[in-house]
Formats: structure tokens, sequence, C-alpha cells
């Protein structure tokens, strides 16, 4: 999971390519992702949909491994990414923020997304399995976002979006009383080094909770970042902000709880699967946020939906996931409700005006 599917626009790249000779592909691509046009933003919708269920199942592969350290790994991608690139826009004389005095605010913000959003978001993969985990989290998410939206950017409310909440409301209280899967036993390093199990950490009404809170807090996130980012932050400066001190927090609470030296151990298998949770959750970030360039909120929010199926489809297939009653249930009400919250009614169209995206959302 993440927590960017409610940013309104991002600015990794300001400047539109101008250059008259022939340009080789990749530059193509980066100016495509600056001006995308819908098609583009359509099939970068679907990429983040797809990474974003690529990192969950790497997630999911490593919950031998302390849930800690998983996230710690798992932020490092995008402050090795974004770093030399904020030098190369800072160099260039360009701004990267024109609202510093909300920095020592958004913090404290990124560390409840980091800490609290990736440490419990793993718990619960190892606690209901990857189908329950992702539908939950998704549907705290948006009902989160709703209404912190409300209360902090005075964003509209409307009945459509009330349905969609009660029903989202419903599927987590039925996802949570699925059980996905068997409870999984892990320690710091992994499975096979298990010492003491604990299995209060390992319950599904534990792991539902936790899924709750790893939505509420990306929900916090989100939105004081898109509150941030309204008033001169770029996207990519906030990205780095939480990638930083997520990271260095995470750490911090490694060396605390079992200390570096039980790292040495994690199999090379868990090392890989962290790593490349961190990859695919970053370029998932780059993929929606050009989605959203181009596309109604609403609609990329419809397009990740098929996050819940797919990881339903890889938690039964991949992980041999029990299939239960209230795990279909509860599947099927989480879409209708993102169904419901990516649907509205289109205003009649003037004639004077050509097609524009808006980035507003229910």
């Amino acid at each position: 999971m993440s927590s960017d599917s409610s940013i309104d626009q991002n600015d990794f790249v300001v400047e539109e390519m101008n250059s008259v000779v022939p340009v080789a592909w990749w530059e193509r691509l980066g100016s495509g992702m600056i001006s995308p046009g819908i098609g583009f933003g359509i099939v970068a919708g679907i990429a983040s949909a797809v990474l974003y269920t690529l990192a969950n199942i790497s997630l999911r592969n490593a919950i031998s491994v302390d849930p800690f350290i998983v996230s710690t790994f798992k932020a490092a991608p995008t402050v090795l990414v974004l770093t030399p690139y904020l030098a190369a826009v800072k160099a260039s004389g360009r701004p990267i923020t024109t609202s510093r005095q909300w920095i020592p605010m958004f913090i404290p913000i990124c560390l409840i997304g980091q800490v609290i959003g990736n440490g419990a978001f793993q718990v619960a993969l190892g606690s209901i399995g990857l189908a329950a985990s992702v539908p939950i989290t998704l549907g705290s998410l948006l009902i989160g976002s709703a209404i912190l939206g409300r209360l902090l950017l005075r964003e509209p409310v409307r009945t459509r979006t009330l349905i969609s909440i009660a029903t989202l409301i419903i599927a987590v209280i039925v996802l949570s009383q699925s059980r996905g899967v068997e409870p999984v036993e892990w320690n710091s390093s992994s499975a096979d080094l298990s010492e003491e199990p604990v299995d209060w950490l390992h319950s599904p009404i534990i792991g539902a909770l936790c899924a709750v809170s790893s939505g509420l807090a990306y929900a916090v996130f989100s939105t004081t970042m898109r509150f941030t980012m309204k008033r001169g932050m770029l996207a990519s400066m906030a990205m780095w902000i939480s990638g930083v001190s997520g990271t260095l927090a995470l750490a911090g609470i490694v060396a605390v709880r079992t200390g570096w030296s039980p790292i040495a151990d994690i199999p090379a298998a868990m090392w890989q699967s962290m790593i490349l949770a961190g990859i695919f959750n970053f370029t998932a970030f780059v993929a929606i946020s050009t989605a959203l360039k181009v596309l109604p909120v609403v609609a990329v929010h419809l397009i990740n939906a098929s996050q819940v199926a797919m990881a339903s489809v890889a938690g039964v297939i991949v992980f041999d996931e029990p299939v239960t009653k209230l795990l279909v249930i509860g599947i099927s009400l989480t879409l209708a409700g993102l169904t419901i919250l990516a649907t509205r009614r289109r205003p009649a169209p003037d004639p004077s005006l050509t097609f524009q995206s808006t980035f507003r959302s229910e």
C-alpha cells in the first residue's frame, strides 16, 4: 500500500523539453511524464496499481523478517533516488519549496505515515494475509482521507461520498472477521531463527486493527502532504522529507529493539524482497503522480481499486491464503464502495470549452 493515492498533483519535473533536434526514447518518455496525454495517464494509472501490488507481494513475502526492518529498507530507495534529483533542482536555481514554515509540522506527520503506516501494514500482512490487508487498509485510507479532507482542506463531503464511506466501513468490519492466513511467526531475522512466538501479535483481530491503523496513518500523511503542496512544496521534496525522517526513525527503532547484528542472518531471498518492495513502491508513486496530472482523482481511485482484486488473487495463488465467504463478501463490498466513490454525475458539456481534467476529489 501506499499513502499517495489522494495526492492532487506532482512536480517531480517542472521543465518542458523545448529541443528541436531529435530526442532519444528516454527523453520522449520523460516528456510524456511532464505533459502526459489522457492515454498516457490511463497507462500510468494502471501501472501504478500493478506496481503497488508487486510491492505488496514483496512485503508479504518478507513477513518472516521484523516489520520495522522491512519498513526501513522499504523507505530507503526514496531517499537514494530523490536526494540527487533535488540536489540538481536546487543547483539549477529552481525552488523546491516556498513553504519552509510547514516543514517542522510535516516531519512528525511523516513519522506517522512511515512508522505506523508501513510498520502496522507489515504486521497485518503477517497476521491476516495479503487478500484481507489490502482492502482493509485501502478502505480505511479513503475513509480517513474523506474526513480529514473535510476538516483540514474544507473539501465537500457529498452524499455519494457518505454512502461510499458507509459501505467501506461495513467492508472493513466484515474483513476483520475473516481469517486470511494462519498466524506466521516472525522475529528480527527470519522464520527459521524464531525464538518465542508472539501469539497476540498474530491474532486476526490485531491484524485487522493494524490494517485499519495503517490506512488511517496513510490518510493523515497524504492529506497533510496535499496541504503542504498547495502551499508551495514540491511533491518530490515532501516525499524526500518523508523518506529521510522515516528511514532514520525506523532504523532507530530497530537499533533499540533488536540491534543491527541480526540483520546479518537475514536470508538473501528476504533481502531481495525488501529491496524490490522499496523500488516498486517508489516507481508506483511516480506512476500515480503522472496519472494525476491528466486524470480526475476519482478516475485514478477507480483504477487503483483494481489493487484489491489483484491482491486477492495474489494472496490466494501465490501464498495459498484460504478463500472464505467473509473474505469474498468483504472484498466485494470494498470494490462497491470504491466504485461509488469514483463515480459522479458529470456536468453538461460546454461546447465552447475543450476537455480539461480536474484534480478535485469527491
